[in-house]
């Protein structure tokens, strides 16, 4: 629920920026405003993507289906073997969940997109952009399978095959982990910002152990830490694809303007195709 209130707050806060932008007379030429639709942009070229699979992606989106689904014939072992190796050592190891796929990610993010803006670094700019993107279109995705499949955690009771779809309790909410779709998102993105064996290495290795720790804390079974690597990891590499070779400055050509209005009992955004 807290990651779910995080994310809209998130994206209410990218409308207001706009919305000031344009009222303040800022436009398109002010980089705010044209990060702030290219992250509106990213959505809808998601959300699209969808209606355009062909029979291979189906069959990608049925191999992770089915590979998630044989995990849970490994969920109990694991959990075993993670519970039974509880010591002073390792919780300090496992620690990461605490630092890394939640609030403290998002902050960063927006730091790095800070840093970039503020000291002219369009590449740093960028990173902090796309990890933004991803970090917020990853989180929402996993956010609305919770819900749907509502799997309970592993700390919530014995069975790993116990589902209680359409619910608001975290208990419920298992499958995907949302902390390593995170970590994976935005690692991926920081990965592939640089062209270093030693920097990806961190990146992933951060977001590795973001998911082992969830499983050592006992917050999820590890198809979920699967399934939810997948989609961060998916989201954030299609984001980064689609500004590959586009010069810096261009946009994704979704729709030729877009603005944030209010009226007395309403508000939301215009968009020209």
């Amino acid at each position: 629920m807290r990651c779910r209130l995080f994310l809209l707050s998130f994206f209410v806060l990218i409308f207001f920026i706009l919305h000031d932008c344009y009222a303040m007379g800022i436009g398109d030429s002010s980089l705010i405003v044209r990060d702030g639709k290219h992250f509106i942009a990213v959505g809808v070229n998601l959300a699209r993507t969808p209606l355009q699979f062909r029979a291979n992606d189906w069959k990608k989106v049925g191999l992770i289906t089915g590979s998630t689904a044989l995990l849970f014939f490994a969920d109990k072992d694991i959990q075993h073997f993670a519970q039974s190796h509880q010591n002073p050592t390792n919780n300090r190891l496992f620690n990461f969940d605490q630092y890394y796929g939640n609030g403290y990610t998002a902050a960063m993010t927006v730091g790095v997109y800070g840093f970039g803006y503020i000291f002219h670094k369009p590449s740093v700019r960028k990173a902090g952009l796309q990890s933004m993107e991803a970090l917020f279109y990853s989180g929402m995705i996993t956010g609305a399978i919770k819900v749907l499949l509502g799997r309970r955690r592993p700390y919530g009771g014995d069975s790993h095959l116990f589902f209680k779809p359409l619910q608001l309790d975290a208990v419920y909410e298992s499958l995907p982990s949302g902390h390593t779709t995170v970590s994976f998102a935005v690692s991926t993105v920081m990965a592939k910002s640089l062209d270093n064996p030693l920097w990806k290495t961190f990146w992933y290795g951060s977001a590795g152990m973001v998911a082992a720790s969830r499983v050592y804390h006992n917050a999820h079974w590890f198809s979920d830490i699967f399934l939810g690597g997948v989609i961060g990891y998916s989201v954030a590499n299609f984001i980064v694809k689609l500004d590959e070779g586009k010069p810096e400055g261009s946009n994704l050509h979704i729709f030729k303007e877009i603005y944030p209005y209010f009226s007395n009992d309403r508000f939301g955004l215009q968009m020209y195709f």
